[in-house]
């Protein structure tokens, strides 16, 4: 059986998917998420950069989000206004505590994630965690137009 997600709502200019927070599913919402920024004719490094920023936080979804043995949802939406791409990654879960000596933001994720987007959100809760990414578009590109 094909567990290839498969975008629940995408628009020319938005992407909604809900998966499982496994790593097998993440990888493809990696590939469905290059497809879609590929599809709006960005340069092919930034498509990548887009790609490899929401796929670190899905990671940390799959990594922190959930005890072990357990899987809860994942969601990945993306959308372009104009010449502002963004990407946002969402868990219902609970952040581990990190071991003694560490935090949160000791990882290598955060920091990629950060060196690769134009501006990036974290807000963890009770309630699961946010991962907000944006980038803002060059006016060169022509993507300063309105998409109907």
């Amino acid at each position: 059986m094909d567990r290839t997600p498969r975008p629940s709502g995408c628009t020319e200019t938005s992407l909604h998917c809900r998966w499982p927070a496994s790593p097998r599913d993440i990888t493809a919402l990696r590939y469905e998420l290059v497809r879609w920024a590929q599809d709006l004719d960005l340069p092919g490094h930034l498509a990548h950069a887009i790609g490899l920023a929401g796929y670190e936080a899905l990671t940390n979804s799959v990594t922190h989000a959930y005890p072990e043995g357990t899987d809860g949802p994942v969601e990945l939406h993306a959308s372009r206004d104009h010449d502002l791409i963004a990407v946002t990654v969402i868990d219902r879960g609970r952040w581990k505590t990190p071991p003694p000596g560490r935090s949160m933001s000791d990882g290598r994720g955060l920091r990629l994630i950060r060196g690769l987007a134009g501006h990036v959100e974290v807000m963890a809760t009770d309630e699961g965690t946010t991962v907000s990414m944006t980038w803002q578009l060059p006016n060169h590109l022509g993507f300063e137009r309105s998409i109907a």
